[in-house]
């Protein structure tokens, strides 16, 4: 299953000089000697300072170009200079922030630690206490943008033996999803009952109204075989206008998908896209993480303002296996759900979502090839839309419809489907399925 096109643009990555000497810190090579004169020229660029989360490395081996390049990256993107240089792989992450706690003369923790439940509350801020003070500091910092500068100010400032650490922000994320697994299972099943009762499925119909249902449903089929010819007939016509019913609705929605809907202004500047969550609830995908690290490669959308959660379940080692060894190049974290029931794809994606950074989210599946421009149309559509607007749903495509008779029965059943009866129930106001995957939610940040 894959995203139908939106438009045959092409993603384009962020690009760097090649004629950077090779350094220890750096993840991945650099391509395409003149994309850097595009962007930044160095005369250009040379006059803008360089933001001061990222203005130390320059002392630990970082070339001041590569940290003019991230600089010009953060302005255009609309993002921390840190954010940039981390997002676009020029400096790995375990290399800036030992590089920061160097800085800072602090030391720096390269092993798991555990932190207090009350450190989730303040993980959003980038820090969080530690369980154990023993190990001689009573907090763990992660900071990111003007957090770094805040932390830089704090240790000038105080005096005597420095109380936190510095940790990657991987570390401390995982961190703090350890600090209190019972709770985040408890939350991931139950929360959305003891927020709202009537958004539960659970609670939803008792056992007398279904038993109900199942007395109506059985009468009804068992007077088609009645002794009594009104009786009979009775049935058979309300059975025959709710097929009426529901034909006719497919015939108006196929005449209102023909209207054509007026495309929103795309955003202007890569400032204005907000901050987009991508969750993706695995289970036993490993055979796939090659091709699902490098779809979400292709998204055109910058990679600072990406935040990917794959979710993966305590047992499936394999997955996670298979994605440490091909990661997408984008900021992603791999989320272990904690042990609980139901085991469904739902409780997955609740796991994640507390941990979510974007005001908008989006829900693939392992299988799905997003065209690469989605992330952009879908933060378009958002802008332009009103505030009731909750939730999109992009057009799905079967990818293998020539194989045999099944797929092309499948391809053709999914082209009515997303391209036609949907857009037609849209059309004319009326609620739809979503499908499962590729959906786009606003978020409440």
């Amino acid at each position: 299953m894959n995203v139908v096109p939106i438009d045959s643009v092409a993603s384009s990555a962020s690009q760097i000089k090649d004629e950077l000497p090779p350094q220890p810190f750096r993840r991945r090579a650099f391509a395409d000697s003149s994309a850097i004169r595009r962007t930044s020229p160095s005369r250009a660029t040379a006059s803008r300072s360089i933001p001061v989360e990222i203005a130390f490395l320059s002392a630990y081996g970082v070339p001041e170009q590569v940290l003019q390049f991230a600089a010009a990256t953060a302005r255009r993107q609309g993002v921390c200079a840190d954010e940039a240089l981390l997002a676009e792989g020029l400096v790995c992450e375990d290399d800036f922030y030992q590089a920061l706690a160097k800085h800072l003369n602090v030391d720096f923790v390269d092993s798991p630690v555990d932190v207090a439940p009350s450190g989730v509350a303040t993980a959003e801020c980038g820090y969080a206490r530690v369980r154990d003070p023993s190990s001689g500091f009573l907090w763990l910092f992660a900071p990111s943008g003007s957090g770094v500068f805040r932390l830089m100010s704090a240790r000038r400032a105080a005096r005597g033996r420095p109380l936190f650490a510095i940790t990657t922000r991987t570390r401390f994320l995982e961190a703090v999803r350890r600090a209190d697994p019972a709770n985040a299972a408890r939350d991931a099943a139950f929360l959305v009952e003891r927020v709202d009762r009537d958004l539960c499925a659970r609670g939803g119909l008792r056992r007398g109204q279904v038993g109900l249902l199942l007395v109506v449903l059985i009468g009804l089929a068992a007077s088609l075989y009645a002794p009594f010819f009104f009786l009979r007939l009775a049935s058979a016509l309300l059975l025959a206008s709710a097929f009426f019913c529901g034909a006719f609705l497919r015939l108006f929605a196929c005449t209102a998908s023909l209207q054509r809907c007026a495309d929103a202004e795309p955003l202007e500047s890569e400032a204005q896209l907000p901050i987009y969550t991508i969750v993706l609830a695995l289970y036993q995908e490993a055979a796939v993480a090659r091709q699902l690290a490098r779809a979400i490669d292709r998204l055109d959308y910058p990679r600072a303002k990406l935040d990917i959660k794959f979710v993966i379940e305590a047992d499936d080692e394999p997955t996670a296996a298979a994605l440490r060894s091909h990661p997408p190049h984008a900021p992603h974290e791999i989320v272990v759900a904690p042990e609980g029931a139901p085991r469904t794809k739902p409780r997955a994606l609740n796991v994640a979502m507390p941990l979510a950074r974007g005001s908008l989210v989006a829900v693939f599946d392992a299988e799905d090839l997003p065209e690469p421009r989605q992330l952009r149309r879908a933060a378009t559509l958002f802008a332009a839309s009103p505030p009731s607007v909750a939730c999109l749903q992009a057009s799905l495509a079967i990818d293998n419809g020539e194989l045999n008779w099944m797929t092309a029965m499948f391809a053709l059943e999914y082209a009515a489907l997303f391209d036609v009866y949907n857009k037609g129930l849209a059309a004319m106001g009326m609620p739809l399925f979503l499908g499962g995957t590729s959906n786009h939610f606003r978020g409440i940040r």
